[in-house]
């Protein structure tokens, strides 16, 4: 991986220098002709391209520039500047990745593989890969395309690598078929050990991601139970007992109805009087709560 590299920086003239800036300065000019000096410091000459291509100041250009601002020259050499360009490598790569993914769970003890990134020079300056550039693979393949790049003088210049991050870690898995639409019981499921990719964000790790759940489909015995495929449970299921908060000025009462529908948090269901046998509606409180009246909390 170093080799391209360093074919970018031997692609250099001899003598060349290279210089932090896309800007070259009359102090840039000064530290290899000592005449230069005279002419102030900020005095810009030219630029040169962010790719890492020479460019090289003409003695006789330098000579008008500085009779121009009140120097005599005496036939000054030319000078060649580029700007100084890497190839970022693997383990800069890899200290980004690991700076992006800070907050991810195990990501200390992680292996990140780059099994190839962008092989054109680019300045120097901070190596970035942000969440967003992240495009994640279709079904089970675990390697990433994630595009970054590196911040110089104000600019964001294109990189990208194609990598692995894996480690040891959970998942649960469906000990059999499980029917859609009814709650995930425990003895349906287990968790085991694995090794996985850390960036797989819908892969189920703990038992209680999935106890009570819904499976939108079928869940197919001995496959890793994705989050996707999961709703939440109801906070009133149909048939459930409830207990409903009933307001009516300053009074407050609870008591007891049957759910004719379900619902969630804050979305209104029918309920069912166990006295009367009549039918109401009534708001989601939350878990196994409703409320009716003129006063909803």
């Amino acid at each position: 991986m170093a080799f391209p590299f360093l074919m970018a920086l031997s692609a250099l003239p001899a003598g060349c220098h290279t210089i932090s800036s896309d800007v070259i300065f009359a102090r840039d000019v000064a530290a290899f002709i000592p005449g230069f000096t005279r002419v102030a410091g900020d005095f810009r000459l030219g630029a040169v391209s962010d790719s890492g291509a020479p460019r090289i100041l003409e003695g006789a250009g330098l000579q008008r520039i500085a009779r121009n601002q009140g120097v005599e020259l005496l036939d000054p050499p030319d000078v060649c500047f580029a700007l100084g360009v890497f190839i970022p490598q693997p383990d800069e790569i890899r200290a980004a990745m690991r700076k992006t993914l800070s907050d991810v769970p195990g990501i200390g003890v992680a292996r990140i593989e780059i099994s190839s990134s962008s092989q054109h020079p680019v300045p120097f300056g901070e190596l970035i890969f942000p969440r967003s550039g992240l495009q994640l693979p279709a079904g089970t393949q675990q390697e990433v395309l994630w595009r970054g790049f590196v911040r110089h003088a104000g600019s964001d210049l294109p990189v990208w690598a194609k990598a692995r991050v894996s480690a040891s870690t959970t998942r649960v898995v469906a000990i059999a078929n499980i029917p859609s639409g009814k709650p995930i019981q425990i003895n349906q499921v287990r968790l085991e050990s694995c090794e996985d990719s850390l960036l797989d964000e819908t892969a189920a790790r703990n038992l209680d991601e999935v106890i009570g759940y819904l499976p939108k489909n079928v869940l197919r015995a001995y496959f890793p139970i994705r989050r996707t495929q999961l709703s939440p449970p109801p906070d009133v299921a149909k048939g459930e007992l409830v207990d409903v908060q009933v307001f009516a000025g300053a009074a407050h009462l609870v008591v007891k109805a049957k759910a004719q529908s379900e619902g969630f948090k804050g979305s209104t269901i029918l309920m069912r009087n166990l006295s009367s046998g009549k039918d109401f509606p009534a708001v989601v409180l939350g878990k196994n709560r409703v409320t009716v009246g003129d006063s909803v909390q």
